[in-house]
């Protein structure tokens, strides 16, 4: 259902395109701008994987075409200008390649109405890629998690129906409704790094173990932090594994809460005494 949606996205996003300022597509390509708020969403490829891609262009050319969001300044958050601008949300590091080598590649125009639809379409066609790590698909989760909980006031997603975002994250992607709490944490967590320690957690280069980061994303920080022994200083503070328990609780009891006021089938009554034993055991732990 997901891919099919997400299909069903980009069949409208690129096609009968009207035309504009930036009709030529070789006009285009001469004003592609890179933003890095966008290009720091994509997960940087590790040195292997960029060295691969370089020789499988020179030996093939750009087989997939690069996408270019057409806007304005205006609503890049560039300046207030209101110039059109054409801006890369997809094949930074083809692009990239092209530009060291002079070689041609094709390009797909999508046109949003904003910063922030434009980050859903990423993140989106992030998830639908085959080749993310698990920390990769945990943190794309967690971002969709934050923003749509966010855009819609609240662990609600929807106005007809109110359904439990978590819940409906984690029946799309085949996962638990608690996993996707813990990817928002993850998400929250990794926002707390600077830009590089960030990547290098993503692409594998540093292990950091995650349980530690979904403990960041509780923690304030008055900058972001940098390296392994700053976080790991900073969560070995004596009251984060307090907090830590209190904050498993919360979510356990809004886990059930949520299930009881839903049709009670086999699979939620089997999920419900799951979680109550986790809870009675939290309690008892104290």
């Amino acid at each position: 259902m997901a891919k099919k949606d997400f299909m069903n996205l980009m069949k409208e996003k690129t096609t009968d395109l009207k035309p504009s300022l930036l009709s030529s597509e070789e006009n285009i390509k001469s004003q592609i701008r890179i933003l890095e708020p966008l290009r720091d969403l994509i997960p940087p490829l590790i040195s292997e994987e960029l060295y691969q891609l370089e020789q499988n262009i020179l030996k093939h050319g750009v087989k997939d075409p690069l996408t270019v969001w057409e806007t304005t300044s205006t609503v890049a958050g560039i300046d207030d200008t209101n110039t059109p601008v054409c801006i890369l949300i997809d094949g930074h590091n083809r692009f990239a390649i092209c530009q060291k080598y002079k070689l041609d590649y094709r390009i797909n125009i999508v046109r949003f109405s904003s910063m922030e639809e434009t980050k859903d379409y990423m993140i989106d066609f992030q998830l639908g890629r085959r080749n993310l790590s698990p920390e990769q698909s945990s943190y794309f989760r967690g971002l969709r998690y934050i923003r749509q909980r966010s855009l819609r006031g609240g662990n609600r997603y929807g106005d007809s129906e109110q359904i439990d975002v978590s819940m409906a994250l984690a029946k799309e992607y085949g996962v638990s409704s608690r996993t996707i709490k813990r990817d928002g944490d993850f998400a929250s967590g990794l926002e707390k790094l600077t830009p590089d320690f960030k990547k290098e957690i993503l692409t594998g280069k540093l292990k950091l173990p995650k349980a530690s980061i979904n403990t960041l994303s509780k923690l304030e920080t008055e900058t972001l932090l940098s390296s392994m022994q700053e976080v790991l200083a900073l969560i070995a503070s004596p009251t984060v594994k307090s907090e830590e328990s209190e904050d498993e609780e919360t979510q356990l009891a809004g886990e059930i809460r949520s299930i009881s006021r839903g049709s009670l089938t086999k699979e939620s009554c089997t999920r419900l005494i799951a979680l109550l034993q986790q809870y009675m055991q939290s309690l008892d732990a104290k």
